[in-house]
């Protein structure tokens, strides 16, 4: 059996099966959503992937927040 809920009922969907026993059901992840956590994390560890520390860029994104409270007032 296949049951697609729609994203803003996803939260009475998943109280709903909470009802239910724990055996009583079975969760499948995608297999494009497995495959695609597979490549990032394969691109991350082989050096590939561009990343940067958390805690750089915060000024510019205060910056682009602060222009567009000065467009607002």
């Amino acid at each position: 059996m296949t049951i697609r809920v729609n994203d803003l009922y996803a939260e009475e969907a998943l109280k709903l099966l909470s009802t239910l026993p724990e055996e009583a059901i079975t969760i499948d992840p995608k297999p494009w959503y497995a495959d695609e956590v597979k490549r990032r994390i394969e691109e991350y560890k082989s050096g590939k992937m561009e990343t940067i520390p958390w805690n750089e860029g915060w000024e510019d994104i205060e910056e682009f927040l602060n222009g567009l409270d000065e467009r607002v007032s």
